[in-house]
């Protein structure tokens, strides 16, 4: 008899204890959701609060210099530090070099190297294999000249060039002469520019991520995405675009939605080793 009323009892605490859990949700479910801004922590509101950052994106925008029109204006209206790359040899190269400084900007040379296929273009700038040291250092010098608002440099194309230790080294003297960094574009899996640079003291960094081989909005998107998903594991990631129109229209689109959510942009420069 004694363990019937011990049941009794357990049975209806557990009762009391459904009614009470099913009030507590019900309640809850009247109370609005509270959203905290991005980068703002609940807190004492008389401590400094600390920026909380997910990531740090750095985007370089290469093959400025082909043209001057809405395109490659509407880059110059981003509202974030870009990184821009000029191709020498160009009718807007020079021209384009100082809107973008003057814009705000930062502008690297966008250097032609040798591909494993056919090279097109730039053919008083491009890179080759079979040149002399001293041909390699006077182009580089004429299109580093031919923008002078330049502070660094990456690699146009060169899957054959930025493997060749003599094209690398040559690279790398004029880089070091004139106090500037080289970011490796990493146009193939076997170049030696970031590990042949980091070698010799030379400020270095690689690209990450291509946001735009595909010319479709929708992939640019989920470039841009793993983009920002590399910088929020590894702390900074780099992304190269191009002056393509739809590139332009995603990052119009979603650098203010990734601030939002906590990513920084920032100039290649900063991002360094």
């Amino acid at each position: 008899m004694m363990l019937l009323v011990v049941l009794k009892r357990v049975d209806d605490r557990a009762t009391e204890l459904e009614k009470m859990l099913n009030l507590i949700e019900e309640r809850y479910e009247k109370i609005p959701e509270i959203i905290t801004p991005p980068n703002i922590q609940p807190g004492n509101k008389d401590e400094e609060k600390e920026e909380i950052i997910e990531g740090v994106i750095g985007i370089i925008i290469d093959d400025f210099g082909y043209r001057n029109d809405k395109v490659s204006d509407g880059f110059l209206k981003l509202n974030a530090k870009m990184t821009y790359a000029v191709i020498p040899g160009h009718s807007y190269s020079s021209l384009f070099g100082r809107k973008a400084v003057d814009a705000g900007y930062e502008v690297v040379v966008h250097m032609p190297l040798e591909n494993t296929g056919k090279t097109f273009g730039e053919e008083e700038f491009v890179l080759l294999t079979s040149m002399r040291e001293d041909e390699m250092i006077r182009r580089l010098n004429k299109a580093l000249d031919e923008i002078p608002t330049a502070i660094g440099m990456n690699n146009h194309q060169g899957s054959k060039a930025s493997a060749d230790s003599s094209v690398v080294i040559s690279i790398a003297k004029v880089i070091k002469e004139r106090n500037l960094f080289f970011i490796d574009s990493r146009t193939t899996a076997e170049s030696i520019i970031e590990s042949t640079m980091e070698s010799l003291n030379i400020p270095t960094a690689r690209r990450n991520v291509f946001l735009d081989n595909d010319d479709e909005e929708e992939k640019i998107i989920a470039q841009l995405m793993e983009l920002a998903q590399k910088a929020s594991e590894l702390g900074f990631a780099i992304g190269i675009g191009h002056v393509k129109p739809k590139t332009l229209s995603v990052l119009e689109k979603y650098i203010p939605i990734l601030k939002q959510r906590g990513f920084k942009f920032e100039f290649v420069s900063k991002m360094l080793h």
